[in-house]
């Protein structure tokens, strides 16, 4: 089990992902990995992992006000239904999205899970959260 989060507001670019400054939770049992700084966790073992994210999202200053959204990533493609959508009224005004998934990985493979902005604009997330726990 890991739980990743970011400590500081960041700007998302369109087909970027969200990047994690720091690890919360990281029990010792996991082999899940991740590098500081990076915006994706690397599944090692076999089995069925629930990814799980929430954060709070808004339309940076600057840009036109429209809808913001956010996917959980495999392996870097989107997976179909994890897309978490808001429509500010205004710039900087934050909604809280989350969503979660299962996600599987094989025998000689890894996957890699994050969140990517699957917006037409920029995304300011702040309090992003990322926890992976395999569950078989």
């Amino acid at each position: 089990m890991i739980e990743l989060i970011n400590t500081a507001e960041q700007t998302v670019e369109v087909g970027q992902s969200v990047v994690y400054n720091a690890v919360a939770v990281h029990s010792t049992c996991g082999r899940e990995r991740h590098r500081e700084g990076s915006a994706f966790i690397t599944l090692l073992p076999p089995g069925r992992y629930l990814v799980t994210f929430s954060g709070n999202i808004a339309v940076p200053t600057g840009e036109t006000v429209g809808e913001v959204s956010l996917g959980i990533t495999q392996n870097g493609e989107v997976l179909g239904g994890s897309l978490m959508r808001a429509t500010p009224a205004a710039v900087e005004e934050y909604f809280n999205v989350s969503t979660q998934h299962y996600v599987d990985t094989y025998c000689n493979c890894c996957v890699d899970v994050g969140v990517r902005n699957t917006s037409g604009i920029p995304v300011l997330v702040d309090n992003p959260n990322i926890t992976v726990v395999r569950v078989c």
